[in-house]
């Protein structure tokens, strides 16, 4: 009899389990957020390894001192890109029938489209000082995408499966970012032998970000007309809003705010 009491528990915590994981690989804004979101890893993740290996080799940096300045640049856009991006966020929202999940998707959405040229433009140019601060820029802005896109993936699942949901999107986003692309790159750079030329087509990468989070934005959108939050909907019925099935209630915690 306990047998068959723990093999009928086994089948019904299976069973929730699939259930969940159906319901949230099943949810459009959060799938194409979390794909966005590897393509965007991809591309930092490489960055972040052979970007000193071009300092040393372009601009006969010592290995040491190409990841120092590479470290630093990382910390500081990584501060001032996560603030500026929430005050961005906040002034999207309000412009958005304070549908912050579509304000959010809007903004990373703009703010990859302006890191994304500004990356390939920092590999292009032959001037050390140029590539700092075009690199700079690049980051500050990219950056700025941590703290939207993060709430997305929360705001997009039902409370129920939130734990679930982040744990996939961080496997997720690993596995198709920064785990593989240094090994990719570093074989293209054996292959082609211009390193330049390499990062540029890395940089390129981040189009798949603008693609997936802007048709997130578009279903988000699809979504939000339907609950009624864009055609006259009130600050605060639209954070009340609960969503059903795949749909999030997590709205409800406008995290960013503030």
């Amino acid at each position: 009899q306990e047998d068959a009491r723990e093999e009928v528990l086994g089948r019904a915590v299976a069973s929730k389990l699939l259930d969940s994981l159906v319901s949230i690989l099943g949810n459009p804004i959060w799938l194409c957020t979390t794909l966005g979101y590897g393509a965007f890893t991809f591309s930092v993740g490489a960055m972040a390894v052979w970007g000193p290996y071009f300092l040393q080799k372009t601009y006969k940096i010592q290995l040491d001192s190409a990841d120092m300045v590479f470290g630093s640049m990382a910390v500081c856009t990584g501060i001032l890109g996560t603030l500026g991006g929430g005050v961005l966020l906040d002034i999207a929202s309000k412009h958005l029938a304070d549908d912050i999940m579509a304000a959010s998707l809007l903004v990373s959405v703009v703010l990859v489209s302006i890191a994304w040229p500004l990356g390939f433009l920092s590999f292009w140019v032959h001037d050390f000082h140029g590539f700092l601060g075009l690199s700079f820029i690049c980051q500050l802005f990219a950056f700025a995408t941590s703290s939207p896109i993060n709430g997305v993936l929360l705001w997009s699942i039902p409370r129920e499966v939130r734990a679930l949901s982040m744990a996939l999107s961080v496997m997720g986003i690993h596995l198709l970012g920064d785990v593989p692309s240094p090994i990719i790159v570093g074989a293209l750079l054996e292959w082609v032998k211009d390193a330049r030329k390499v990062l540029q087509i890395t940089m390129c990468w981040f189009g798949w970000s603008v693609f997936f989070w802007f048709l997130a934005y578009v279903y988000r959108r699809k979504e939000a007309r339907a609950e009624g939050l864009i055609a006259g909907g009130s600050r605060a019925e639209g954070l009340r809003a609960e969503g059903s099935g795949a749909k999030g209630d997590t709205l409800q915690e406008p995290l960013l705010e503030g």
